[in-house]
Protein backbone atom coordinates (compact mmCIF):
# COMPACT_ATOMS: atom_id res chain seq x y z
CA UNK A 1 0.00 0.00 0.00
CA UNK A 2 1.47 3.34 -0.83
CA UNK A 3 1.57 6.24 1.21
CA UNK A 4 0.26 9.55 0.48
CA UNK A 5 0.87 11.69 -2.42
CA UNK A 6 2.07 15.09 -2.44
CA UNK A 7 -1.03 15.70 -4.08
CA UNK A 8 -2.66 14.53 -1.09
CA UNK A 9 -0.52 16.11 1.14
CA UNK A 10 -1.19 19.91 -0.42
CA UNK A 11 -5.01 19.59 -0.02
CA UNK A 12 -4.39 18.84 4.11
CA UNK A 13 -4.67 22.39 5.45
CA UNK A 14 -3.07 22.56 9.16
CA UNK A 15 -5.39 24.25 12.09
CA UNK A 16 -4.57 26.76 14.64
CA UNK A 17 -4.88 23.36 16.93
CA UNK A 18 -2.75 20.88 15.01
CA UNK A 19 -5.39 19.70 12.85
CA UNK A 20 -5.08 18.23 9.41
CA UNK A 21 -8.48 19.04 7.24
CA UNK A 22 -8.35 17.41 3.51
CA UNK A 23 -10.25 19.91 2.09
CA UNK A 24 -11.21 17.84 -0.59
CA UNK A 25 -12.84 14.97 1.73
CA UNK A 26 -12.90 16.57 5.02
CA UNK A 27 -13.80 14.66 7.88
CA UNK A 28 -15.93 15.31 10.38
CA UNK A 29 -13.66 14.25 13.50
CA UNK A 30 -11.17 16.79 12.57
CA UNK A 31 -14.02 19.81 12.47
CA UNK A 32 -13.55 21.16 15.97
CA UNK A 33 -14.94 24.31 17.81
CA UNK A 34 -11.53 25.55 18.93
CA UNK A 35 -10.42 25.85 15.37
CA UNK A 36 -13.17 27.34 14.09
CA UNK A 37 -13.34 29.97 17.37
CA UNK A 38 -9.81 30.91 16.61
CA UNK A 39 -9.72 31.24 12.85
CA UNK A 40 -13.01 32.87 13.06
CA UNK A 41 -12.04 35.71 15.02
CA UNK A 42 -8.98 36.20 12.52
CA UNK A 43 -10.25 36.26 9.19
CA UNK A 44 -11.66 39.83 8.29
CA UNK A 45 -14.78 40.67 6.84
CA UNK A 46 -14.76 43.04 3.62
CA UNK A 47 -11.32 42.15 2.38
CA UNK A 48 -10.65 44.25 5.01
CA UNK A 49 -11.68 47.68 3.69
CA UNK A 50 -13.87 48.25 7.42
CA UNK A 51 -13.06 50.79 9.73
CA UNK A 52 -11.72 48.63 11.86
CA UNK A 53 -10.54 45.07 12.17
CA UNK A 54 -14.44 43.29 11.78
CA UNK A 55 -13.99 39.67 11.85
CA UNK A 56 -16.12 36.49 11.15
CA UNK A 57 -16.66 35.87 14.40
CA UNK A 58 -18.06 38.97 15.63
CA UNK A 59 -20.41 39.05 12.71
CA UNK A 60 -21.46 35.60 13.56
CA UNK A 61 -21.99 36.82 17.23
CA UNK A 62 -24.16 39.74 15.89
CA UNK A 63 -25.95 37.86 13.72
CA UNK A 64 -27.01 35.54 16.63
CA UNK A 65 -27.89 38.64 18.66
CA UNK A 66 -29.97 39.65 16.03
CA UNK A 67 -32.65 36.44 15.92
CA UNK A 68 -32.17 36.42 19.89
CA UNK A 69 -33.76 39.91 19.86
CA UNK A 70 -36.33 40.06 16.43
CA UNK A 71 -36.84 35.93 15.68
CA UNK A 72 -38.46 33.58 17.88
CA UNK A 73 -35.78 30.79 16.67
CA UNK A 74 -35.16 27.26 19.27
CA UNK A 75 -31.87 26.71 20.41
CA UNK A 76 -31.02 24.85 17.36
CA UNK A 77 -31.96 27.42 15.19
CA UNK A 78 -30.15 30.37 17.50
CA UNK A 79 -26.92 27.87 17.20
CA UNK A 80 -27.33 27.21 12.93
CA UNK A 81 -27.36 31.09 13.11
CA UNK A 82 -24.29 31.41 14.61
CA UNK A 83 -22.62 29.00 12.57
CA UNK A 84 -24.24 30.46 9.23
CA UNK A 85 -20.41 31.15 8.27
CA UNK A 86 -18.32 28.39 10.36
CA UNK A 87 -17.22 26.61 7.17
CA UNK A 88 -15.16 29.85 6.92
CA UNK A 89 -12.66 28.99 8.94
CA UNK A 90 -11.70 26.19 6.07
CA UNK A 91 -12.04 28.19 3.15
CA UNK A 92 -11.74 32.22 4.36
CA UNK A 93 -14.26 34.88 4.19
CA UNK A 94 -14.25 35.29 0.22
CA UNK A 95 -16.01 38.80 -0.84
CA UNK A 96 -19.08 38.66 -2.92
CA UNK A 97 -17.86 40.17 -5.85
CA UNK A 98 -15.11 38.11 -6.03
CA UNK A 99 -17.20 34.67 -5.48
CA UNK A 100 -19.07 35.55 -8.63
CA UNK A 101 -15.33 35.72 -10.72
CA UNK A 102 -14.67 32.37 -9.31
CA UNK A 103 -17.86 31.06 -10.24
CA UNK A 104 -19.16 27.50 -9.84
CA UNK A 105 -15.90 26.21 -8.26
CA UNK A 106 -16.09 28.33 -5.32
CA UNK A 107 -19.82 26.96 -4.58
CA UNK A 108 -18.60 23.30 -4.50
CA UNK A 109 -15.79 24.04 -2.66
CA UNK A 110 -17.46 26.25 0.03
CA UNK A 111 -20.81 23.65 -0.43
CA UNK A 112 -18.46 21.10 0.66
CA UNK A 113 -16.87 22.10 3.79
CA UNK A 114 -20.09 23.95 4.96
CA UNK A 115 -21.56 20.68 4.55
CA UNK A 116 -18.78 18.91 6.90
CA UNK A 117 -19.30 21.86 9.35
CA UNK A 118 -22.59 21.45 10.08
CA UNK A 119 -22.67 17.75 10.25
CA UNK A 120 -19.61 18.37 13.01
CA UNK A 121 -22.70 20.11 15.20
CA UNK A 122 -25.62 18.22 13.60
CA UNK A 123 -26.97 21.20 12.50
CA UNK A 124 -27.73 20.39 9.02
CA UNK A 125 -31.86 20.27 9.94
CA UNK A 126 -32.12 23.80 12.29
CA UNK A 127 -29.75 25.48 9.24
CA UNK A 128 -32.78 24.12 6.62
CA UNK A 129 -35.42 24.72 8.75
CA UNK A 130 -34.32 28.25 9.73
CA UNK A 131 -32.68 28.96 6.95
CA UNK A 132 -35.37 32.55 5.59
CA UNK A 133 -34.97 33.69 9.71
CA UNK A 134 -31.48 33.21 9.24
CA UNK A 135 -30.59 34.73 5.79
CA UNK A 136 -32.41 37.64 7.03
CA UNK A 137 -30.90 38.26 10.28
CA UNK A 138 -27.60 38.06 8.09
CA UNK A 139 -29.29 40.54 5.46
CA UNK A 140 -29.85 42.68 8.68
CA UNK A 141 -26.29 42.75 9.91
CA UNK A 142 -24.32 43.08 6.33
CA UNK A 143 -26.72 46.48 6.17
CA UNK A 144 -25.87 47.16 10.16
CA UNK A 145 -21.92 46.61 8.91
CA UNK A 146 -22.20 48.58 5.84
CA UNK A 147 -24.10 51.76 7.39
CA UNK A 148 -21.39 51.70 10.54
CA UNK A 149 -18.05 49.96 8.77
CA UNK A 150 -18.02 50.78 5.59
CA UNK A 151 -17.23 54.28 2.98
CA UNK A 152 -20.50 55.74 1.99
CA UNK A 153 -21.23 58.95 -0.02
CA UNK A 154 -21.32 59.64 -3.77
CA UNK A 155 -20.02 56.88 -6.35
CA UNK A 156 -20.91 54.30 -3.77
CA UNK A 157 -23.40 52.44 -4.74
CA UNK A 158 -25.75 50.12 -3.49
CA UNK A 159 -25.64 46.59 -2.50
CA UNK A 160 -28.87 44.85 -4.32
CA UNK A 161 -29.68 42.27 -1.35
CA UNK A 162 -29.84 45.36 0.93
CA UNK A 163 -33.05 46.93 -0.82
CA UNK A 164 -35.56 47.42 1.72
CA UNK A 165 -33.07 45.98 4.42
CA UNK A 166 -32.52 48.29 7.22
CA UNK A 167 -29.93 48.21 9.78
CA UNK A 168 -30.36 47.97 13.49
CA UNK A 169 -29.94 51.09 15.57
CA UNK A 170 -29.32 49.18 19.10
CA UNK A 171 -25.49 48.03 18.55
CA UNK A 172 -23.01 50.93 18.29
CA UNK A 173 -20.23 48.81 16.15
CA UNK A 174 -17.57 51.69 16.73
CA UNK A 175 -18.65 51.50 20.44
CA UNK A 176 -15.31 52.40 22.25
CA UNK A 177 -15.13 48.74 24.34
CA UNK A 178 -16.08 47.14 21.12
CA UNK A 179 -12.59 48.86 19.51
CA UNK A 180 -10.88 48.55 22.68
CA UNK A 181 -11.37 44.19 22.27
CA UNK A 182 -8.77 42.12 21.14
CA UNK A 183 -9.50 38.82 18.47
CA UNK A 184 -9.22 36.60 21.35
CA UNK A 185 -11.62 38.63 23.09
CA UNK A 186 -14.28 37.35 20.21
CA UNK A 187 -12.48 33.93 19.89
CA UNK A 188 -13.48 33.51 23.39
CA UNK A 189 -17.38 34.77 23.58
CA UNK A 190 -17.68 32.71 20.10
CA UNK A 191 -16.65 29.60 21.34
CA UNK A 192 -18.84 31.10 24.95
CA UNK A 193 -21.98 31.20 23.16
CA UNK A 194 -21.60 28.15 21.31
CA UNK A 195 -20.60 26.01 24.23
CA UNK A 196 -23.86 27.34 26.01
CA UNK A 197 -26.50 26.78 22.98
CA UNK A 198 -24.76 23.33 23.24
CA UNK A 199 -25.27 22.97 26.20
CA UNK A 200 -28.61 23.90 26.16
CA UNK A 201 -29.52 21.61 23.23
CA UNK A 202 -28.25 18.67 25.25
CA UNK A 203 -30.34 19.58 28.46
CA UNK A 204 -33.25 19.39 26.31
CA UNK A 205 -32.74 16.24 24.35
CA UNK A 206 -31.76 14.64 27.49
CA UNK A 207 -34.94 15.63 29.43
CA UNK A 208 -36.99 14.15 26.47
CA UNK A 209 -35.16 11.22 26.61
CA UNK A 210 -35.25 10.82 30.49
CA UNK A 211 -39.05 11.11 30.43
CA UNK A 212 -39.52 8.49 27.71
CA UNK A 213 -36.78 5.95 30.06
Amino acid sequence: MTGPTLADASAHMVTAHGNEVDLRYPQVNTITLPDISHHLAQINRYTGACRRPFSVAEHSLLVLEIVERCMALDLHGRMAALFHDAHEAYTQDLSTPAKGQVGDAWHNFEGRLQRAVLSAFALHAPTHKHAVAIKQADLIALATERAQLLPSGPGISLWPCLVHVQPVSWVDLMAPERCAMTWQDWRDRFKDAADALDYGRNEVLWKKWKVTL
